[in-house]
């Protein structure tokens, strides 16, 4: 019986040390703890994190858009009430969500901006076209208005 119980005590301790023996292993082969932008050593053995901000644009769900991709945009209303931004997009986005929008048809189409969902709709049919409206609370109207600078 004392047998078996330090044969078994023997097995814990050869299991432990394994686990050990790798993580050791792992930390000495490779050294980074956070994504880097090389081929895994650090400089100094600082982390290097990569943080993209992404608030510069507007997105309609997976699409993002930026002015380069808007060929006209207006403005109705202002901070106090719900608001319009009638956005005409350029062919090759419009294409894109055409595509999303056919594919996700009965779905919830989430916009964001500045890093945060402004508004969501439920998709009951798919965008044709590349002009659209969308109805926005008036504070981020007005963020988007000065971000694009009403670009026509």
């Amino acid at each position: 019986m004392a047998r078996k119980t330090l044969k078994r005590f023997a097995v814990a301790i050869l299991i432990g040390f394994s686990f050990w023996a790798g993580t050791a292993f792992q930390n000495v082969r490779y050294t980074d703890k956070c994504l880097d932008l090389g081929d895994g050593k650090n400089p100094d053995g600082h982390s290097i994190y990569v943080v993209e901000r992404q608030n510069t644009a507007l997105w309609l769900g997976p699409i993002r858009v930026t002015e380069n991709e808007i060929e006209e945009l207006e403005f109705q209303g202002d901070s106090a009430e719900p608001s319009q931004m009638h956005l005409t997009l350029k062919p090759e986005v419009a294409s894109q969500l055409s595509v999303f929008t056919e594919k996700s048809i009965g779905q919830d189409l989430d916009i964001w901006f500045g890093g945060d969902v402004v508004s969501s709709v439920k998709i009951v049919e798919a965008v044709q076209g590349n002009s659209i409206i969308v109805a926005l609370p008036g504070p981020v109207l007005e963020t988007l208005a000065k971000q694009f600078n009403e670009v026509q």
